[in-house]
């Protein structure tokens, strides 16, 4: 979306005296920290900078380096949302999925009552559909529900839990409903979601997937701050 430099710029920590979720590291950090490192580089070396999220600047990027800002927001607009949801809440932003590969990490994992939730961030650009269990579109890029999946099933094994589905969140006008659930992929729930509806789905959680709560709620973040390290 087109927000502006301002909206471009990295959120300001705001006074906010309503209980929030729990929060662990930096949502959109990782994407934050690419764009403005290959920005750089595409500029030139030596050139001035002065305003990396300068709008002129960022229309006339190579689209690589724009979807790595987009990606950015949408981690930073879900962070926002599932704040909102209250204290019940524990969420890590960039989260690394494998020591092995820095390229792979999960968004956000989410615990709450309605289940532990591994969730990707996207904004491609264009509209995505559906096709056998993963996302088609101009802007998708590889694989991101099964790429997703196996983050959370290899996170998930280290943490010894067991987490109760896949959420992609997408921008409004690039779904064609605002919640579609897939079914299973590799033994896990996946759902596509709106991003106004993220909220909804986090409450009730996935059909099929069972509610947490009382002492299991506080053993799997035990377990998931145990072994969780930031991308």
């Amino acid at each position: 979306g087109d927000g502006g430099s301002s909206g471009w710029r990295p959120p300001r920590a705001a006074h906010d005296t309503r209980p929030r979720a729990r929060s662990f590291g930096q949502p959109g950090g990782r994407r934050r920290e690419s764009y403005l490192t290959l920005m750089r580089e595409w500029a030139g070396r030596g050139a001035d900078l002065p305003d990396p999220y300068d709008p002129a600047l960022v229309r006339t990027a190579p689209r690589e380096l724009r979807r790595l800002l987009a990606d950015a927001l949408a981690e930073e607009a879900t962070a926002r949302a599932v704040g909102d949801l209250g204290m019940g809440y524990t969420v890590w932003h960039d989260v690394a999925a494998d020591p092995r590969d820095p390229d792979h990490k999960l968004d956000h994992v989410i615990l709450g009552p309605s289940g532990l939730y591994a969730v990707l961030s996207e904004d491609v650009g264009g509209p995505i559909r559906l096709r056998r269990g993963e996302l088609i579109g101009d802007g998708v890029v590889g694989a991101p529900i099964a790429d997703t999946v196996a983050g959370a099933r290899a996170l998930g094994r280290a943490a010894r839990v067991r987490f109760s589905g896949v959420i992609i969140v997408l921008p409004d006008d690039d779904v064609a409903q605002a919640i579609e659930e897939v079914g299973k992929v590799r033994g896990l729930l996946v759902a596509v979601v709106a991003r106004s509806a993220l909220q909804t789905v986090l409450r009730r959680g996935l059909t099929g997937a069972r509610d947490i709560g009382g002492n299991e709620l506080f053993d799997i973040r035990t377990r998931l701050q145990q072994v969780v390290r930031f991308a």
